[in-house]
């Protein structure tokens, strides 16, 4: 339903920016035409006014002109030889009538322009101008203005076209951003508030007939499940985040935010009897965000103690590498498959071994929040053999 508002509003934006830029073609094309009718229309007024001005005889006037004269007292009309029968009586008209210019036709539809003069010694002087040649060139005008304004027109519907998608653009990702955060979250909360409601009425029940001491590991257990829950919207917050919005740009000490990642994690590593390393030398510095760059490597050693059985090690080391900030997390656990690297940076992919509280966010978590910084994820494992992921960033 919103798409179809999205594409109708896209439409509407299209028809009314093509139509308001087609408007102003045409209102421009069409004055253009008046313009340039008129000029040459008065260029044609002004070369007879000259004609007649310069005329001594009907003899040898312009090409696609006719002279004519009547002298005082001579009822004889002097026509420029080769004027048709119809166009001397329309020079005999005129030249009987009043001074000035009019347009008339000349039999088949001839059209012609007609300047009458009256000069001081009683001489009437007419010439008629072919029109065809006028009415040619205004109609190649017309031509090419109209053909100028459908081009026109195909490049404003593109321009508007271009214009409508960039506006809804950002309406369009918003949406996308609102669905896809409903979806994580409805995807991600499902499982865990289940667990949740389901301890929650055990316990209520239990503690009717229970006392509080034996109650106790229960309660454990479900401040376990609380917590696991608020990791969770933590990691839909921070994905989205790192996903769609500037990260603070400041200065952070990846080495130590792995210090507080390893310590923070130690107990659930502990209790899966996994051991947990740290491997860091001094200060490496990067710029971005650190509640963002911890998220990430808390979830890579969360995906890494989650694949590793009992006994089992997970290490995780800071170092510069080839002018990069590396931070890896390796583990000897059941490993994966290389083919299956990719996909599992997609949102609520897993793999086809391991256990423990991934919830599909977290690699891909890790992928958005290592571009958004600029860098990128390394993944080297084999199965049985064990796993590898490394965030590679720029230094500080």
């Amino acid at each position: 339903m919103d798409e179809a508002r999205l594409a109708r509003a896209r439409r509407r934006s299209v028809a009314q920016t093509a139509g308001a830029i087609g408007l102003v073609l045409l209102l421009v094309g069409a004055l253009m035409y008046v313009l340039t009718s008129r000029q040459e229309s008065r260029a044609l007024d002004g070369e007879l006014t000259l004609v007649l001005a310069a005329a001594e005889d009907v003899d040898d006037p312009p090409p696609g002109q006719f002279l004519a004269r009547q002298r005082p007292g001579d009822p004889v009309l002097e026509v420029t030889p080769g004027a048709s029968p119809e166009l001397t009586r329309v020079l005999d008209r005129a030249v009987r009538g009043a001074p000035g210019r009019h347009d008339a036709t000349a039999g088949d539809d001839r059209p012609i322009r007609v300047a009458v003069e009256r000069r001081p010694d009683g001489t009437r002087w007419a010439v008629a101008a072919d029109l065809a040649p006028l009415r040619r060139r205004q109609g190649q005008l017309g031509l090419a203005l109209l053909v100028a304004e459908l081009a026109g027109l195909a490049g404003a519907l593109v321009t508007a076209t271009l214009l409508a998608r960039r506006a809804v653009a950002p309406l369009a990702t918003a949406l996308g951003m609102q669905r896809r955060f409903v979806a994580d979250a409805s995807h991600e909360l499902r499982a865990p508030l289940t667990v949740l409601h389901t301890r929650a009425q055990l316990l209520a029940r239990r503690a009717r007939d229970q006392p509080a001491d034996r109650l106790a590991g229960q309660l454990d257990q479900l401040v376990a499940d609380t917590r696991a829950l608020g990791e969770v919207v933590e990691d839909l917050l921070v994905s989205a985040a790192a996903e769609h919005q500037p990260l603070p740009d400041t200065e952070v000490d990846l080495a130590e935010v792995a210090r507080e990642v390893v310590d923070s994690m130690s107990a659930y590593a502990g209790e899966r009897r996994v051991e947990l390393r740290l491997a860091a030398g001094g200060p490496a510095a990067v710029r971005g965000a650190r509640p963002a760059l911890r998220r990430a490597l808390t979830a890579l050693v969360d995906n890494a103690v989650g694949h590793v059985p009992a006994g089992g090690h997970v290490t995780v080391t800071v170092a510069r590498r080839d002018g990069r900030v590396a931070a890896e997390v390796a583990d000897d656990g059941v490993g994966l498959d290389p083919a299956e690297a990719d996909r599992l940076f997609a949102r609520f992919a897993h793999g086809t071994a391991g256990a423990g509280r991934r919830f599909g966010l977290g690699l891909a978590l890790v992928q958005h929040v290592a571009r958004a910084h600029r860098g990128t994820v390394e993944v080297a494992g084999a199965p049985g053999r064990g796993a590898t992921f490394t965030v590679l960033l720029p230094p500080a």
